[in-house]
């Protein structure tokens, strides 16, 4: 007994073994089972030849007239029995085989000529075997002479006695190991017991985690996919995040970026700036000398200016006194007239008129002299005016150049505090322009951070988008795979339903309304068709009154009055009016059912058109429904497995135990590694020891054995020359009997199945038994083989000689004797066999055989060592 995993021993036991044969490697034990197989297989031939018996003589007998009958009858129902059989095996019924019998019936006068010329082939065959007899006598011979040399075993056996105690030591130390073999195989049974222990517990735990295996699965799945769906929702919120991060960082790099075009901007006016100061500088200094020079300029003009004002003011002056003076003069004749004038109204009165008149005139040359006054005056006044003037534009020169002088000191001085505030700006501008650079470097610096962290945040944006997507796909494969549903997909399916739902709702009413129009305009068209009907029945019955009228008038032409004539022409006149308003009425009824049917028509179109839908709306609904159950039911599955977390926890504690136990199985197989590698060096122990005895006992019996077993190979051979050669002519025997008996008992074959006579019993399945001998179950089946055949089909090789049918109808007859010449029955009868030996050869063989046991005996007692 060796483990399953002892991958030597699997080796060494299944390894293909090719038989070696030479004297080289024989050893006493091996020697001793040849030669007793031998002399066994000499001995027993000539013990059992009075009672292993042929049909030779009885198949002589078979064809020679007058010879038994018994034995005739005998082989000729074995024969219809194997016809029998091979008509069952050909799957014949009773209906062909009588159509076959016909046919055989038909071809038997044929047939018996055969069975004539097949009869002289038998008897040329038992000459043929009567020569072979000859043959094995002479090779009978040969075997005597065998048997002589056999006198020499009990020699050679008294030697091998002799010598067998050299054998002691070695077989002491074949015991030694083969007692160490044993402490090693036992060591090796008790680890292949514990390992197979180890492997029950491993099998019947891995049975256990099996079954726990698909509630694992189930519920780990049901996790995976939770998992999946929370991956999915923190996924949301990093997008969300992210979303809010972007739009804060975006609002931030556009501030920046405000900031920076402002900066820009600032900058260069910062830098216009200064270059406007610099310029404004320049401008207030070139303004300044200018406004110096503008000074002097004015201060000259007004130096010039007073000096002809204070010259035009002195002839004003002069001017003024001599305007002085006239008008003086003017008021003292202006005085004077008006006294004189006074004089002339006080002395109106009282003075003469000379008086008054020389008043007058004294007034009037006083008027004269005032007049040149006056004028004089005027005169003055012009000149004083003309000096007035030419002093007053001195003046204003005068004042004009003060003006110009106090304005070229102001602009001077405006001058030198635009010089003083260019500087100061152009100090302050430097300042700025330098602030202004370094605040754009700043923000510049402060743009490109913010738009990093914007392209970093966008980064992580479009990946936790592609997670999201990827999440996604995983929590969708998830759940197909596992035919799960969320609550989402429920919503889903639910809304789906409730959509459905307010279709239908939505068609319903129209339906309804069709339905009701249908329906009132159905009896509206009956009411239009009552009133046809009644139209058609008043017309009718002014027709058919119409109609009796006018066969009246026809009637009574001759013998009515002409009065009662003229009644009935007004009477048809009033019934043909009649009968056309009776027309008209029922084409007009007939075009408002006409009407009326047509609108039915479209009612019924519409109703059918809003059935149509409200069926569609139907199917989606109950389709929706069927969705939103299994949608549910998947939902609820995947919370049950969500909430078995047990089932997890059991499988893992069952994987945890079988883990353990299969430590405990490896270290369980390593023991019996261990084991038989203990068991192996053992074996090979045992084995040299073993080898050493076979040398032993070899070199001590092999010279004898050597020269016995020459003698027994050349009798051995030469007696198998000679039975081959009977068995040749046996079987041609054999073979005519078999197509003799054949062909004989061929018309009896067609409907019997069993056969049962005086001399033997035939089964269904063709055996018999009978006083001449005994076919078996066993030798039928032998005798259902079929013979080699050739590549032609119409030759079969039976004893190696070749047998041909010569028409189609005997290819099945052929074979079928084919198939009884390759096992020929024994016979009670025949006499013993000369290639056997009589019963002198018999007490030689006896003796042989003895010689042979002792020489066993020794032989197995090595050889039993060797097997244990």
């Amino acid at each position: 007994m060796f483990s399953k995993n002892n991958k030597k021993m699997i080796a060494e036991r299944s390894a293909e073994r090719t038989l070696k044969y030479g004297l080289v490697k024989l050893n006493v034990g091996l020697a001793s089972v040849l030669l007793a197989t031998g002399l066994t297989f000499a001995g027993g031939q000539a013990a059992s030849a009075d009672t292993v018996t042929t049909n030779t003589e009885a198949q002589t007998t078979e064809v020679a007239p007058g010879q038994n009958d018994a034995t005739t009858e005998a082989i000729e129902t074995t024969n219809k029995a194997d016809a029998a059989t091979q008509t069952e095996n050909q799957g014949l019924t009773k209906e062909s085989a009588t159509e076959s019998l016909k046919d055989a019936k038909a071809t038997q006068d044929k047939a018996q000529g055969e069975v004539t010329e097949a009869t002289k082939n038998v008897e040329d065959a038992t000459t043929v075997r009567n020569d072979a007899k000859d043959v094995e006598a002479s090779a009978q011979k040969d075997l005597d002479a065998s048997l002589q040399a056999k006198k020499d075993i009990p020699a050679a056996t008294d030697k091998v006695k002799e010598d067998s105690a050299a054998l002691d030591n070695a077989r002491d130390d074949v015991d030694k190991a083969q007692d160490n073999t044993e402490v090693a195989r036992e060591a090796e049974n008790t680890a292949v017991v514990n390992e197979n222990a180890a492997q029950e517990k491993v099998n019947a735990q891995q049975k256990t985690v099996d079954d726990l295996k698909p509630a694992a699965d189930q519920a780990t799945a049901a996790q995976n996919t939770a998992k999946a769906a929370d991956d999915i929702v923190s996924d949301q919120v990093a997008i969300q995040k992210g979303t809010e991060d972007e739009a804060n960082l975006q609002q931030v790099v556009k501030e920046a970026q405000t900031t920076v075009n402002n900066l820009v901007e600032t900058a260069r006016q910062a830098a216009e700036t200064e270059t406007q100061a610099v310029d404004a500088l320049k401008k207030a200094k070139e303004a300044e000398a200018s406004a110096q020079t503008n000074v002097g300029v004015a201060q000259t003009a007004l130096k010039d200016a007073t000096a002809q004002a204070d010259k035009d003011k002195a002839a004003l002056e002069e001017a003024q006194k001599a305007g002085d003076a006239a008008r003086a003069t003017v008021k003292g004749w202006e005085d004077k007239i008006a006294q004189w004038q006074q004089f002339l109204v006080d002395e109106k009165d009282t003075s003469s008129s000379e008086h008054l008149n020389n008043l007058k005139k004294g007034i009037a040359a006083m008027k004269v002299r005032l007049g040149q006054a006056q004028d004089a005056v005027a005169e003055a006044q012009k000149a004083i005016d003309s000096a007035l003037d030419v002093y007053g534009a001195s003046r204003a020169k005068q004042t004009k150049a003060e003006e110009t002088l106090t304005k070229a000191n102001a602009a001077l001085a405006i001058a030198k505090m635009s010089t003083a505030a260019a500087q100061t700006k152009e100090k302050a501008a430097a300042k700025s322009n330098a602030e202004a650079q370094a605040a754009l470097e700043a923000g510049k610096a402060a743009l490109e951070k913010s738009q990093a962290e914007l392209a970093n945040v966008q980064a992580k944006l479009a990946a936790d988008k592609d997670k999201l997507v990827a999440d996604q796909a995983k929590y969708n494969d998830l759940k197909a795979q596992n035919n799960f549903a969320d609550d989402e997909d429920v919503a889903a399916a639910q809304a789906a339903v409730d959509e459905a739902q307010a279709a239908v709702d939505k068609v319903q009413p129209n339906v309804d309304k069709a339905n009701h129009a249908v329906h009132a305009q159905e009896k509206v068209v009956k009411a239009a068709q009552a009133v046809v009907d009644e139209a058609q029945a008043n017309l009718d019955a002014v027709s058919e009154k119409l109609a009796q009228w006018k066969q009246a008038l026809v009637d009574e032409k001759d013998t009515a009055t002409s009065y009662h004539l003229d009644n009935l022409k007004k009477g048809i006149k009033a019934l043909t009016i009649r009968q056309g308003q009776a027309q008209d009425a029922l084409k007009a009824a007939q075009e408002n059912l006409a009407n009326e049917q047509a609108k039915l028509a479209k009612f019924q179109a519409v109703q059918a058109k809003n059935q149509a839908a409200l069926d569609s709306a139907n199917e989606v609904l109950t389709n929706a429904k069927n969705t939103l159950a299994d949608t549910e039911k998947k939902n609820a599955d995947f919370k049950d497995a969500l909430a078995n977390t047990q089932a997890i926890k059991d499988y893992e504690a069952a994987s945890a135990t079988l883990a353990e136990y299969q430590k405990e199985l490896a270290s369980a197989q390593e023991a019996v590694a261990k084991a038989e590698a203990a068991f192996n060096e053992a074996q090979q122990k045992e084995d040299a020891a073993k080898e050493d005895e076979y040398v032993v006992a070899f070199e001590q019996a092999s010279d004898k054995l050597n020269e016995a077993q020459a003698a027994l190979d050349e009798a051995q051979k030469a007696l198998q020359d000679k039975n081959a050669s009977l068995s040749v002519a046996n079987g041609e025997v054999k073979y005519w009997e078999g197509v003799l008996a054949a062909l004989e008992s061929k018309p009896a074959t067609s409907d019997q199945g069993t056969q049962t006579d005086g001399t033997g019993t035939s089964t269904s399945e063709g055996t018999q038994t009978d006083e001449i001998g005994t076919i078996t179950d066993e030798d039928a089946n032998k005798d259902n083989e079929e013979p080699a055949k050739t590549a032609d089909e119409d030759k079969v090789v039976v004893n190696n000689v070749k047998k041909v049918a010569t028409t189609p109808e005997k290819k099945v007859e052929v074979k079928a004797i084919a198939k009884k010449a390759e096992a020929p029955k024994a016979d009670a009868k025949a006499a013993t066999l000369p290639q056997m030996g009589e019963k002198d050869n018999n007490e030689a063989a006896v003796v042989g055989l003895g010689l042979a046991g002792v020489a066993g005996a020794l032989g197995l007692g090595v050889l039993n060592k060797k097997r244990s």
